[in-house]
């Protein structure tokens, strides 16, 4: 009964989007302010369940800022969809809607002919990394979890790939590979749990199990693995910033190269709390990782 509600409540969240892309597509980019009024009327019934799991799994660092960081994470939630629909209209509206900071770490992996892995999460508005390097010349392929309901999951990959994004989901081991040996970019996003696939490493003071996925692909290419995060700020302009490569020892046991990324992650998500995503369940059977 569980799994079956659970079902319905993402189909019915799947219609809504899908309405609401529909309508908001129609819609100017000066409208942004009223859409996500509108939308934070529409979608708060249906954002209990993340409210709730955030309070559960926000560290305890947070506490005192609990209902600043929920709502500034629904906010995000809200302008992440808008954007991604008019993200062609704010841009002509603002030039500088979307700027970059750290291109010299790209210019130097493309200059070292072997491509680079663009490592992010689902901070901020993440999809709008792989559309900017696409605008900006950079050709990039992503390797893409599928969503909960396959309608969603292809109405996301419409999206990218009619934004210049190459989308990699079956076989992308061997694909990215191929990639970055042809100098390519490879984006992935590697911040949900990974349980019995990953490796258990300390994660905001718990243990949680993460995927060995980009150290694996750093390792076997010779690429360099390159944090890139995008935060909005208060006028609601994005900032991207590409960090300098995660080194790792190839020596060392792979559950301390997982680490070197995952302390990436923590400390982009103290700097920015409300641009993460809390409420994924990222403890939950972390036993089952590998250590």
């Amino acid at each position: 009964m569980r799994d079956q509600f659970k079902r319905f409540r993402r189909t019915a969240r799947y219609f809504v989007v899908l309405a609401v892309v529909r309508l908001i597509q129609r819609q100017p980019a000066s409208a942004l302010p009223r859409l996500e009024r509108l939308l934070k009327k529409l979608i708060t019934p249906f954002y209990a369940h993340e409210k709730q799991r955030t309070i559960e799994l926000l560290p305890v660092e947070f506490a005192d800022r609990c209902s600043e960081i929920i709502d500034g994470m629904m906010h995000n939630q809200i302008c992440n969809l808008l954007e991604m629909i008019l993200l062609e209209k704010l841009v002509a509206s603002d030039p500088d809607f979307i700027t970059l900071d750290g291109r010299e770490h790209l210019d130097a992996a493309q200059a070292s002919g072997k491509g680079a892995i663009i490592l992010t999460a689902h901070f901020g508005n993440w999809e709008l990394i792989a559309y900017n390097l696409v605008a900006m010349g950079w050709p990039l392929h992503v390797i893409v979890r599928p969503q909960a309901i396959d309608r969603m999951t292809q109405l996301m990959n419409e999206f990218r790939e009619k934004r210049g994004v190459h989308v990699l989901m079956k076989d992308n081991l061997t694909a990215s590979l191929k990639i970055l040996q042809e100098r390519g970019l490879v984006g992935i996003v590697s911040d949900l749990n990974a349980r019995e696939w990953g490796y258990q490493v300390p994660f905001f003071g718990r243990a949680a199990s993460f995927y060995p996925t980009p150290i694996i692909l750093s390792q076997r290419s010779g690429a360099p693995l390159l944090p890139a995060f995008i935060e909005r700020d208060h006028r609601g302009r994005h900032h991207i910033r590409i960090e300098n490569p995660i080194i790792f020892d190839r020596s060392e046991p792979m559950q301390e190269r997982v680490k070197r990324y995952v302390e990436r992650y923590e400390a982009a998500f103290r700097r920015r709390p409300d641009q993460w995503v809390w409420f994924h369940e990222r403890y939950r059977h972390v036993d089952l990782g590998r250590t």
